[in-house]
């Protein structure tokens, strides 16, 4: 299985977005000569990571990539990006379709579980369509929340506001 390699799609994410070392040590209240230290070692702790992906200067690219990180994902799940248009509404549209062929994996997914020897060649390609789908909800959410200028913590917390209401 090929990894991502994190350190990599962060310098891709600063020559995309033509970001410094002392943009990312502001970014990340951090003294400049951490961030250096960073870039020296090539390696940067997960908190910076998250708040580089949630701020201005993250992309679709380096969320996803960030995803497949932590989750232990192969690398071959940043092509998603190549089937999704940049525009949030098709992106939406695209997740829509996805849930839908989605939803179809999981019933199928189930009635495979529920057998006492489950047709493991039937089970993956279903559970990678359930973490696809996943994926491109993801990249449209985050996607319609940068287009309006929300952040995700803020959209986190306004729902967990509203759960504790109702």
């Amino acid at each position: 299985m090929n990894n991502v390699n994190i350190f990599r799609e962060l310098e891709d994410l600063r020559y995309r977005k033509n970001i410094s070392q002392r943009k990312i040590a502001i970014l990340c209240n951090v003294k400049p000569q951490s961030a250096q230290e960073w870039f020296t070692k090539n390696f940067v702790d997960d908190k910076y990571l998250w708040i580089i992906a949630n701020s201005e200067y993250g992309d679709d690219r380096f969320l996803l990539a960030l995803l497949c990180y932590e989750l232990r994902l192969p690398s071959q799940y940043l092509n998603t990006l190549r089937k999704t248009n940049e525009d949030n509404l098709s992106m939406l549209l695209g997740a829509q379709q996805e849930d839908t062929e989605s939803d179809t994996a999981i019933l199928d997914l189930i009635g495979q579980l529920i057998l006492p020897k489950p047709d493991l060649k039937f089970v993956g390609p279903n559970a990678l369509e359930m973490i696809d789908t996943g994926l491109k909800m993801i990249l449209a959410g985050t996607g319609v929340l940068k287009s309006l200028n929300i952040p995700v913590i803020t959209a986190l917390l306004e729902r967990s506001e509203e759960y504790a209401r109702a």
